[in-house]
């Protein structure tokens, strides 16, 4: 992570939103209910050019991708840069992305599952923190139990969840207290981030983790993985999201247990993930996750 990192100044109603597309193409109507919602909470927005572009597999072509990025980056107005939906294609983007123009003209990113490699390249490139959660396509509805206090989040006023925050439960598996940096997104692309300049090697994480459609064996690949990249021996703290196969929900924490150092606090069924419920997360901040009880505070 680079030192000194840029300020970021909170979101407030009123304020214009840029919206991207950095990874997969998307359709006016998957989007519908979420500029809705981003109106009704007092939002403006501006779609970038290639919002609704469709190259194949992803939005755009790398240097038209970044060209929206950068547009609204520059553009005084533009207080945060949203990104419609993941998919896949963000890593493409991030030997290119001028990562000088971001300390520069600091902004709010808000991104989710694909966009993972974007936030964890970001934070070690900039110091820059973001939100994983919220995509247009998905979370960002009026009916989210958590969509006010993901909000909350990019206005400042909240520095903390409790369990009383949340609408679902969550097991405590191993108790305990610790402090991190707090940093995580989609396992399968941080994963595959191992062994590249975007990858985070130095400090202590707190780490919050999920993942769709990956089989138990994959899922446990990806630790080992981890393991051998010697990430497990630098995390302080787990908060383990919902997994899905199929639609089904998968309990993860007995293949990652084994990996962990001794003593750190792990929680699983955080509601982080990818269904419509989701809790936004502040990505690159420090915290403190506190089991007795729950609590996840952070410093911005």
């Amino acid at each position: 992570m680079t030192q000194n990192s840029p300020h970021l100044k909170s979101l407030t109603s009123g304020d214009l939103v840029g919206l991207v597309s950095p990874a997969a193409p998307v359709k006016p109507e998957q989007v519908e209910e979420g500029l809705k919602t981003l109106t009704q909470l007092g939002f403006r927005y501006r779609l970038a050019e290639h919002a609704f572009s469709d190259f194949g597999l992803t939005s755009a072509p790398v240097e038209k991708r970044l060209a929206d990025i950068y547009q609204f980056l520059t553009d005084p107005e533009v207080r945060a840069i949203w990104a419609l939906r993941g998919g896949y294609g963000s890593i493409q983007l991030l030997q290119a992305m001028d990562y000088q123009l971001w300390r520069t003209h600091p902004r709010w990113f808000v991104g989710f599952s694909d966009l993972t490699a974007f936030q964890w390249a970001l934070y070690r490139q900039t110091g820059l923190p973001s939100l994983s959660g919220f995509t247009l396509t998905s979370q960002l509805h009026s009916a989210n139990p958590h969509l006010t206090a993901g909000m909350e989040i990019l206005s400042g006023e909240r520095r903390e969840i409790k369990a009383t925050d949340l609408a679902e439960p969550i097991r405590i598996v191993r108790e305990g207290r610790e402090t991190g940096a707090l940093v995580g997104g989609t396992l399968s692309m941080i994963g595959s981030l191992c062994g590249t300049p975007f990858w985070l090697e130095e400090g202590d994480w707190i780490v919050f983790i999920e993942d769709i459609n990956e089989p138990l064996y994959r899922i446990d690949r990806y630790f080992q993985q981890l393991k051998l990249c010697g990430f497990w021996k630098k995390v302080r703290g787990v908060i383990l999201g919902r997994f899905f196969y199929e639609g089904h929900p998968l309990s993860v924490s007995p293949l990652l247990l084994p990996l962990l150092p001794q003593g750190i606090p792990v929680v699983e069924d955080f509601p982080y993930g990818h269904y419509k419920d989701s809790f936004p997360l502040p990505m690159g901040v420090r915290a403190v996750l506190d089991t007795a009880p729950f609590c996840l505070s952070w410093e911005l």
